[in-house]
């Protein structure tokens, strides 16, 4: 290039000395053997220079690729221990989800299992609450003695009795060790004829044997009483621990679940991390690909330099001996006279010509330092075409390299408004995908509240209903006696009007006895015989009596009717104020049922979001990844190559000027 430079200003000069005289040529020729030597040394400078830069290229590019392969060959092996790592965590993953099934299996287990005892301690709970009940029943009416029970109606004694008998059977294994044989025997006899027995108490006058029923019913119920507390704890007792095992449970279900997330977030965080390392993978095989082309080209160029070097320099060495030559030949007197006019004929055309082929190689030498084919092409057609072909193929191609530059800055320009863009974009998802997993752990907050309303709501229903079935039986056993003692006492109300009847027929309708119609035997023969018979004084006062008590029982029938009727409409008020709570709280598990299932909705639709947003990072981290693929080698190398092309078009302007110079010098001739 420098050659070409230094020849130009000697190029005119020559055209110039054309036509002068031969003496003037000759110090042409030896300016330029100067010209020529120093243009020597240019080029050895050159080449100096020119394989400084290819072993320092090939050096440097080497060494990249060299890293870029040990740096492939790196990620490869950490994107295999991280691909192993998160099939690890899955794995991991499933056992904790097995485990969080199987301790929600044991939560069912467990709910069902407490359930069944619950329901069987109510079931023994009630049943010895019977049985207490009904012993004393049997102690409250034997309290009085024998005349007491002698007094309690035979209906009454038999259901006390029944009760009795069912209590002692189902207790039998419990007294063996309470009663003796002979209380046995005492209880049995009560059983089978309760009336009987009260009756043969009376005529016995055994009062000892209601002191013994009294101090056996005393015992039984001192121990229903005892294993109804023994029950109650060992309930209590069961209760506590189903309480412990439900929490443990539920904590080791939770955190299974914190763990089970954990590791989630670990093969989220190890997959996020493969897919890095993949692209990272991707745009070093695209530079070591660039850097393997680029080595290519320096060894290409390097090899070619080698060639051209030894070539131009035979070819020098040729000339300056050809210059030489001429200079001898032209300082002859015979030279002078015989060569002149057409000796500077030849002379014009040779520059002529020395200017083509000058132009012909900065365009190699352009063509070189960009490896563009065009620049070759065109190099050798300013060796064979016509000027004005080459000159327009020049233009042509200094067009093309300018809109080269501008599609450069263009597409630089591009790719930064595009990373911009891409960035904004994906702080705004980031953003709102932290407003989604907000908004998720909110409604999860709200469906926990509504879990626990939900569970408070039932527990109130079902200890309603419990009240309720509870306030019913009362009522039931109420009503039964009710019924039994109005029964009573209509039973005493007719036995008294038939007793008073009775009395009525003798002491008020039947008529006063007439005096015997027999004449009374002498005092001498017959004895006296009966007096005048007398109705008792007391009769008017028995019936009077009688007659009170009848009243009396009348007016406790009564009361028992008005007792009986106020305790239906009280256990009416108390059924509908617990059906209108348990209708109240169904209201209100219907609007916690709407809640959850409004929320339910909500997360699910959140997650939608959230997985659409989660969509739109990928999607942008994909987009990212592309535009580094597309546009870090164009970032990277946009200052080089835009000057390297700038050298480009100042090459093709300096070949310009030469042909320009090589067409003035054929206009001449």
């Amino acid at each position: 290039m420098l050659a070409a430079l230094a020849f130009a200003p000697l190029a005119i000069a020559r055209s110039q000395a054309a036509a002068r005289s031969v003496n003037e040529v000759v110090d042409m020729l030896k300016e330029m053997q100067a010209t020529l030597e120093k243009e020597q040394k240019a080029d050895e400078d050159m080449y100096a220079e020119l394989r400084g830069w290819c072993k320092e290229n090939n050096d440097v590019k080497s060494v990249e690729v060299s890293d870029g392969q040990a740096r492939i060959q790196e990620l490869t092996g950490l994107a295999a221990e991280a691909n192993a790592s998160a099939q690890s965590l899955a794995t991991e993953m499933s056992a904790l989800a097995t485990e969080v099934n199987d301790a929600t299996a044991a939560l069912d287990a467990a709910r069902v299992l407490h359930a069944n005892q619950v329901e069987t301690f109510n079931g023994n709970e009630k049943s010895l609450y019977k049985d207490i009940e009904a012993v004393e029943a049997a102690s409250t009416a034997i309290s009085g003695g024998e005349p007491a029970l002698m007094q309690i109606p035979e209906g009454r004694l038999k259901e006390v009795s029944a009760k009795l008998q069912d209590a002692v059977t189902r207790r039998a294994q419990r007294l063996d060790n309470t009663l003796s044989v002979r209380d046995h025997e005492r209880l049995e006899a009560f059983f089978q004829d309760p009336a009987g027995f009260a009756k043969g108490l009376s005529l016995m006058q055994q009062a000892p044997i209601g002191g013994e029923l009294a101090g056996m019913f005393e015992a039984m119920n001192d121990d229903f009483h005892a294993d109804l507390k023994a029950l109650q704890d060992e309930m209590a007792k069961e209760q506590g621990t189903y309480e412990e095992l439900m929490a443990s449970k539920k904590e080791e279900i939770k955190a299974s679940e914190a763990t089970k997330e954990s590791k989630r977030q670990q093969r989220v965080e190890k997959r996020q991390s493969m897919m890095e390392m993949g692209f990272e993978i991707k745009s070093i095989e695209k530079a070591i690909g660039t850097s393997g082309d680029f080595l290519k080209l320096v060894e290409e160029k390097c090899g070619a330099t080698d060639q051209e070097w030894t070539e131009r320099t035979a070819t020098r060495k040729e000339e300056i001996a050809s210059v030489a030559k001429a200079i001898d030949i032209l300082t002859t007197e015979a030279a002078k006279k015989s060569f002149g006019k057409t000796y500077t004929n030849f002379l014009q055309k040779e520059v002529a010509d020395e200017r083509f082929r000058r132009a012909s190689q900065a365009l190699e030498r352009a063509a070189a330092v960009r490896g563009d084919r065009r620049l070759s092409q065109l190099a050798k057609a300013a060796e064979v075409k016509g000027m004005e072909k080459v000159l327009k193929a020049i233009d042509g191609m200094k067009v093309a390299l300018k809109k080269e530059q501008q599609d450069e800055v263009e597409q630089r320009d591009f790719c930064i408004k595009s990373f911009n863009e891409n960035k904004v974009k994906t702080e705004k998802m980031t953003d709102l995908k932290g407003q989604h997993n907000a908004k998720l752990d909110m409604l999860a907050d709200k469906l926990k509240t509504t879990a626990a309303a939900v569970s408070v709501a039932t527990g109130k229903i079902d200890a309603a209903n419990k009240e309720l079935e509870k306030a019913a039986k009362d009522h039931e056993d109420e009503l039964a006696d009710f019924k039994t003692t109005l029964s009573d006492q209509n039973t005493t109300k007719v036995m008294l009007n038939e007793a008073l009847d009775s009395l009525k027929a003798f002491y008020v309708e039947k008529p006063k006895a007439k005096k015997s119609l027999l004449q009374k035997p002498s005092e001498d023969t017959v004895p006296e015989g009966f007096k005048d018979y007398q109705k008792s004084s007391s009769g008017n006062a028995v019936t009077q009596l009688l007659q009170q008590v009848i009243l009396d029982t009348k007016a406790m029938e009564a009361e028992t009717t008005r007792a009986m009727k106020s305790s239906e409409k009280q256990f009416a008020k108390l059924t509908d104020a617990t059906s209108a709570d348990i209708a109240a709280l169904n209201g209100e598990l219907e609007s916690l049922a709407k809640v959850k299932a409004s929320a339910q909705e909500a997360v699910v639709a959140q997650k939608a979001d959230l997985k659409g947003t989660k969509k739109e990072l990928a999607d942008l981290a994909l987009d990212e990844a592309n535009l580094h693929e597309t546009c870090d080698f164009v970032l990277k190398n946009f200052e080089l190559r835009q000057t390297a092309r700038n050298e480009e078009v100042e090459g093709l302007m300096k070949a310009k000027s030469y042909l320009r110079g090589a067409s003035f010098l054929q206009l001449r001739r």
